[in-house]
């Protein structure tokens, strides 16, 4: 994801915290390491062609038909099975490899079982509040599914601490100044200094993984980009406000000829490869203000929750907003055009 200027807000309806956001690389781009294949043994391979030499000599001694020796041993391969997950360990595994990476001072939280929260710094303070409200509300009638493995949630309270984090753990320097998601470890990586939307966004990245792994990108960074800008009118409760995705969807909107023009037949048609295209930043404001407008009416989750249940049949979700809204998306275009015309 590309870096974007922050926002800033308030939400000053439960908790009084500094809103200010900027969309991030979701993954890190660095490769697995490389592992080189071993080389094989010459001597293990002649003990083991041995006993069918043998076998050969024996039957022409014999007067035996002459048999061809098979080129290579047949040997059943040994499966090792894989280790039972246990959450605790790996949780308590965590909460060593982070102290042992980044001191003693580090606290921890674990939210709704399978997240936790560090801060290097020692003090859990309004970036661990807003995580944990965020989480319990995502789980508050809106995700079913929490992740099966542990997330580690680090907290920086700025950007030096996340740097040096991004250069020890990556040998180079953090893809975006604001943080991001790494699913291969399952960590999400945050520099409170610019804001805290950045957290609420991320948050829900290994939460979709789990509840809803077939998700397109679209529907993916829609849902974790409405929660950028963000209040808590109330216990369990999170909406998604205004933002700075706003100006670039209007002047496309209004000044595009109609077959350029974001839409959601287009949305709906959208490949992730086309998602993360040239025109990334634009496919990401429409796919926010479209998970924004079926929140005003109170319609985001049960389509959500009708297209990840029905997807086998149902891939491009239409059916789902069919089932939620009684219409197609060309039939909803306008309307949803016209809604974020007058915000």
């Amino acid at each position: 994801m590309k870096p974007h200027r922050p926002f800033a807000s308030r939400s000053a309806l439960v908790l009084a915290a500094a809103l200010a956001f900027a969309p991030l690389a979701c993954t890190s781009s660095k490769p697995a390491p490389h592992q080189a294949p071993e080389a094989p043994d010459p001597a293990g391979s002649a003990a083991a062609t041995a006993p069918v030499a043998l076998e050969a000599a024996a039957r022409a001694a014999s007067g035996a038909p002459s048999v061809a020796p098979p080129l290579v041993a047949s040997v059943a391969p040994s499966v090792e099975p894989e280790p039972r997950y246990v959450l605790a360990d790996d949780l308590d595994a965590r909460r060593k490899a982070i102290t042992d990476g980044l001191g003693p001072r580090t606290r921890f939280e674990v939210v709704e079982e399978t997240f936790l929260i560090a801060a290097p710094s020692g003090a859990l303070g309004s970036s661990a509040a807003v995580a944990k409200m965020a989480l319990h509300a995502y789980f508050n009638g809106r995700f079913s599914k929490k992740p099966g493995r542990a997330v580690s949630v680090l907290l920086f309270d700025a950007a030096p601490p996340y740097d040096a984090y991004c250069l020890a753990q990556w040998s180079h320097a953090c893809s975006t100044p604001f943080g991001f998601y790494d699913r291969r470890t399952r960590t999400v990586v945050l520099n409170a200094a610019p804001g805290l939307g950045t957290l609420t966004h991320e948050l829900v990245h290994p939460i979709v993984e789990s509840d809803f792994p077939q998700a397109p990108e679209w529907l993916n960074e829609g849902i974790a980009s409405y929660f950028e800008a963000y209040g808590f009118p109330r216990p369990g409760e999170i909406r998604g406000t205004r933002n700075f995705r706003l100006p670039g969807l209007l002047a496309a909107l209004r000044a595009r000829p109609e077959e350029t023009r974001p839409s959601l037949p287009a949305l709906f048609a959208m490949r992730n490869e086309i998602f993360r295209g040239e025109e990334e930043s634009l496919n990401y404001a429409t796919a926010r203000y479209f998970c924004y407008w079926l929140d005003t009416q109170d319609k985001l989750w049960p389509f959500y929750r009708a297209w990840r249940d029905g997807f086998e049949s149902d891939p491009t979700g239409e059916r789902a907003l069919v089932a939620t809204m009684g219409k197609t998306p060309a039939e909803l275009d306008a309307a949803w055009g016209a809604w974020v015309r007058a915000l």
